[in-house]
């Protein structure tokens, strides 16, 4: 399809709108078909007419100042990088990107070591929450919840602790019921625990 070449014809005015529009998130080929100029040189004409790093290649989003402000207030409260950036729908480089281009850095968490989240994944299973809620409460991907076995150590711990707090006993045939470990004083026999 041929263009006339329009892009000279248009007033001032008519070029910021449509640089104006272009940083709004519109692409260059419906602008294009909207002012009837030709694709190439529009292009051109963005290149040189938008703030430096505010360029799009192809349809990638642009990162707005809207964008930028939600993904500080989740990765302030603990939401991983990854996760941020798939909440918003943005790819985590080309966000990454813009942080940087405004001096700016997306925060990581702080460093929690495994008992620490162990810790905070028994308490969920005690709570009786289901796993997608246990991995938000504990700030990491429900995926890493079998995959790192977080839920498998913490399931062990659960018994363990459910274990303890009962001491098992064992009969005598002579006494009746005797505590692990000790010895039976009536027949002086010593019960073996397995």
């Amino acid at each position: 399809m041929r263009y006339p070449n329009k892009l000279a014809r248009l007033t001032d005015e008519q070029r910021a709108l449509m640089v104006k529009e272009y940083l709004a998130g519109a692409t260059c080929e419906a602008l294009s078909r909207k002012y009837g100029c030709r694709p190439h040189t529009l292009r051109e004409y963005i290149k040189r007419s938008v703030p430096p790093g505010q360029y799009r290649h192809g349809s990638t989003l642009v990162i707005t100042d809207a964008i930028l402000k939600k993904a500080k207030e989740l990765s302030r409260d603990g939401v991983a990088r990854k996760d941020v950036a798939e909440r918003l729908g943005v790819n985590l480089k080309t966000l990454e990107e813009a942080f940087r281009r405004r001096g700016q850095t997306l925060g990581t968490r702080p460093f929690r070591t495994r008992h620490e989240t162990l810790s905070i994944i028994v308490d969920c299973i005690k709570a009786g929450l289901s796993q997608e809620d246990m991995a938000k409460r504990a700030g990491i991907t429900e995926a890493s919840l079998t995959t790192n076995k977080y839920y498998r150590d913490a399931m062990k711990l659960v018994r363990s602790t459910q274990k303890s707090a009962a001491p098992r006993t064992q009969a005598c045939k002579h006494r009746g019921p005797v505590p692990r470990g000790t010895q039976c004083y009536c027949c002086q026999c010593y019960l073996a625990w397995t």
